[in-house]
Order: C-alpha cells, then sequence, then structure tokens
C-alpha cells in the first residue's frame, strides 16, 4: 500500500499522530536512560540487555523520525 505524500503529511499532524508520536519519543527516551542507568552507574555490562535497549529505543524513535519518502519511496 502505499500512501499519497500529502495524505501521510495530514496525518503526521494530526493531534493523535502528533500525541502518539511524543508518547514514542519519550519511550525511546526512557530506554537511553535506562541503558545508561545499566551500564554506567551501576557498572554492569550486560550486552544482550543493552542491545535490547538500544533496539527498543531505536524502534520507538523509528516512526516520530519517518519522513513520506523513507517509508514508501519517492514519488513518482
Amino acid at each position: 500500500m502505499k500512501i499519497d505524500k500529502d495524505e501521510y503529511e495530514a496525518w503526521c499532524s494530526h493531534p493523535v499522530s502528533v500525541a502518539v508520536f511524543a508518547q514514542l519519543r519519550e519511550l525511546a527516551e526512557n530506554r537511553k536512560q535506562v541503558w545508561i542507568a545499566q551500564s554506567w552507574e551501576t557498572g554492569k555490562c550486560e550486552p544482550a540487555a543493552l542491545a535490547m535497549l538500544r533496539g527498543q529505543a531505536e524502534a520507538f524513535a523509528f516512526l516520530p523520525n519517518a519522513d513520506h519518502a523513507k517509508l514508501f519511496g519517492d514519488e513518482e
């Protein structure tokens, strides 16, 4: 399914989407803070746990940072 760029931009600016994006950004930042707490503050390095936190942060940040071209390719 391909969504037109104008429709995508309207969806991104919709108040519900804005609220969801804000929550996703907050979740991504939370995962970063947990990563810091686990590695820096405790001095423990558990690679699997840190990789999971990083993956979660990247996943939560993907949609709020994605533009139309990144999701659907260039307009033709």
